[in-house]
């Protein structure tokens, strides 16, 4: 015998489905927004890598200009602050006029 009350409950609530239903695409569109957001934080995130990378390099040939500075004034070069123009210059701090100054 074959039983057919099965296949058909008639007493789904259509209202509580759609209910349901309008819940989810709410919940779904709100992830593919969040989601959306991604790519652009990870460009940021690169953006601000790179300028680290660069920040890092500039300070570190500073520093490293400074110690050249110190240890030619040591040495009673007769331009020891020859170093630290230059890396100003070089990082866009001095014009380059200003570069070959003999010290006063």
């Amino acid at each position: 015998m074959v039983n057919t009350s099965d296949r058909f409950n008639l007493d789904t609530n259509l209202q509580e489905v759609a209910s349901r239903h309008d819940t989810a695409a709410a919940v779904i569109d709100k992830l593919g927004r969040a989601l959306d957001t991604i790519p652009l934080l990870s460009a940021e995130i690169n953006r601000v890598r790179r300028q680290l990378t660069t920040t890092l390099t500039d300070l570190n040939n500073l520093i490293a200009a400074a110690k050249a500075t110190l240890s030619a004034q040591t040495d009673g070069e007769e331009d020891p602050l020859y170093y630290l123009r230059d890396e100003l210059t070089a990082q866009g701090h001095l014009r380059a006029e200003h570069r070959h100054q003999e010290r006063p």
